[in-house]
């Protein structure tokens, strides 16, 4: 088994373990699940994924995808990911009594962000983050692409947090460079926000919506 098959069975197995725990509360609810960079809900490893939670858990499942997945998740800004997804959950009847999050990797500040920003939505019970950005990264993940790979060449060097580049590459909006925090505060357009980290921005709906989940866990990777 390689290394990439291992961490998977890992995450898998931890996952599970979660939902086992939080079954006595969340029994009835559905979850959705979001994934990361450079997939999309029809790949085997995902759809996988959603059925072995909903195995486990007894619970109904379902991966929310934002425009073709592997392309979008590297090119669209993570506020209109975010916009997207919300207003998706927002027409799924099934979760208007309330549902659960599971995020992978990137999906999960598109989580956070469903949870914080998402006005009229209905209620995130529980959110179960695994090897999510939310403190941001130093660099842009691996592009893994030919494609992606001439995109960020060409955009990088306009600067992290430039108009253009953040506008262009999605998870420029969690970069955070420890050398340049103050650029980061002012030019980065997602997780400043997603974190209330902009003084004169502060936003107290974010922070009670937020702490208004019955459940949060969070798994480093």
């Amino acid at each position: 088994m390689g290394s990439n098959q291992q961490q998977q069975r890992v995450v898998n197995v931890v996952a599970v373990f979660f939902f086992l725990v939080l079954i006595p509360v969340t029994q009835s609810l559905p979850f959705i699940v979001l994934h990361g960079i450079g997939d999309q809900c029809k790949n085997g490893g995902v759809t996988n994924f959603v059925k072995l939670l909903s195995d486990w858990s007894g619970s109904q499942g379902y991966c929310l995808g934002i425009g073709n997945g592997m392309w979008t998740s590297w090119t669209k800004p993570l506020l209109k990911q975010t916009a997207i997804a919300c207003e998706k959950v927002k027409k799924m009847s099934e979760l208007n009594q309330g549902y659960n999050i599971v995020g992978l990797s990137q999906g999960n500040v598109i989580g956070r962000g469903i949870i914080e920003f998402c006005d009229g939505g209905p209620p995130v019970k529980n959110f179960i983050s695994l090897g999510g950005p939310h403190a941001g990264t130093a660099s842009i993940p691996l592009c893994g692409s030919e494609k992606v790979c001439t995109l960020i060449d060409s955009v990088i060097k306009f600067g992290v947090y430039s108009s253009i580049v953040q506008n262009s590459l999605a998870p420029t909006g969690y970069v955070k460079m420890p050398i340049d925090i103050a650029g980061y505060l002012k030019g980065c357009k997602f997780l400043p926000k997603l974190n209330n980290e902009i003084i004169n921005k502060r936003n107290s709906t974010y922070s009670k919506r937020f702490a208004s989940l019955e459940n949060l866990v969070l798994y480093y990777v």
